[in-house]
């Protein structure tokens, strides 16, 4: 299962088909068993059909793709997948459609929308929320990264160093057991022993470093969770290209751990940054408008600046991302980043209409 990319998003933000579109944001619990899934995505269809100041064929077609939908999902069974995400061409005949399945747990006003074109805003928030991230557990002998978003977590590679083998083998001579018969076992052997093996597990979390800083770079993550002490913490972040992106999520000895024990420590981790995260640019952009310098709050401040391409990044209440349709479509286009805040963020967010920008200029 892979979600759209940004760069998906901004297309779609660029479809219009002739008679519109119906996205689809539907939201499926794997411990449902009673479909109340089913009835979700039936009322949402629904409201759609009663849009009106429709002409007979574009009614007509709008029934039809709705038909086609709901078909889609007829004998649709409980997989692994949280959420389906869809955009369809309304026609007659079967047009143009986009659909992907999720891990992420889709959250959607509305089940079901039409109009002339995709609704992005909460694609875009889910996208930014629910952002695949790397997690690296380490040792000094050995490194584990996966990649972990919400309801998923896989492991990717081991790394391991061997330290019984080769030239690292620990050599000992006999025990001797009468002094005045021979020499005491001198200490310098296992002296030079330790030295060479520090050294090697230096080049070995270095080599690590270089390694999860390529995964990294492929697999396009904002954030590497690191797990160990803290002395192999800043050895693998030496290699990392950009600072920034490792975090130092604790010193929980987790390397042993099967992935299954590994979901909840990971899960508490990414809450708390994300809540940190979330306040502090929230109170940043805030205290920005209120200094009346680089930052704005509210629906009109904020379209206004848009319209200046001044935004540099859109900072919205993820809870009511459909109200803001239009400007995420305008920070897509004109480069600005989106951040959907929650919790205590989203709060402080609410005398403004659950928006704010913080400013290039």
């Amino acid at each position: 299962m892979s979600l759209p990319t940004l760069d998906d998003a901004r297309h779609l933000t660029e479809w219009a088909p002739p008679l519109g579109v119906v996205s689809v944001y539907l939201r499926l619990d794997p411990s449902d068993r009673g479909g109340a899934w089913r009835t979700e995505l039936h009322n949402g269809l629904s409201s759609v059909l009663d849009r009106g100041g429709l002409d007979h064929q574009a009614a007509a077609a709008l029934r039809a793709t709705a038909e086609r939908i709901g078909e889609r999902f007829a004998n649709h069974e409980r997989g692994l997948s949280r959420g389906e995400i869809g955009f369809v061409e309304v026609a007659a005949k079967p047009g143009a459609e986009r659909w992907w399945s999720t891990h992420l747990a889709v959250d959607s006003a509305a089940t079901a929308a039409f109009d002339e074109r995709p609704l992005v805003a909460p694609l875009v928030c889910l996208l930014e929320r629910g952002a695949p991230r790397g997690v690296a557990l380490l040792s000094a002998e050995r490194v584990r990264v996966l990649e972990w978003a919400p309801g998923h977590l896989e492991e990717l590679h081991s790394w391991e160093l061997s330290v019984f083998s080769g030239d690292w083998r620990e050599r000992k001579a006999p025990r001797v057991v009468d002094p005045a018969h021979g020499q005491a076992v001198s200490s310098s052997g296992r002296d030079q022993f330790d030295s060479r093996l520090e050294e090697n597990r230096h080049r070995f979390l270095g080599e690590c470093s270089r390694l999860a800083a390529r995964l990294t770079s492929e697999r396009g993550w904002r954030q590497l969770l690191l797990f160990g002490a803290a002395e192999h913490r800043r050895e693998l972040c030496q290699g990392l290209p950009s600072p920034g992106l490792a975090v130092e999520a604790g010193d929980a000895d987790l390397i042993s751990e099967p992935p299954g024990s590994l979901e909840e420590p990971i899960a508490m981790v990414v809450e708390r940054l994300d809540a940190e995260r979330d306040r502090e640019l929230t109170e940043r952009v805030l205290d920005e408008t209120r200094g009346g310098t680089r930052g704005t709050a509210g629906r009109q401040e904020t379209e206004a600046a848009m319209v200046e391409t001044r935004v540099e990044c859109l900072v919205l209440d993820a809870t009511r991302a459909g109200a803001s349709e239009s400007l995420v479509r305008s920070a897509l286009a004109s480069g600005a980043t989106v951040a959907a805040v929650a919790g205590a963020a989203a709060e402080l967010l609410a005398p403004v209409e659950g928006v704010a920008a913080l400013l290039r200029y």
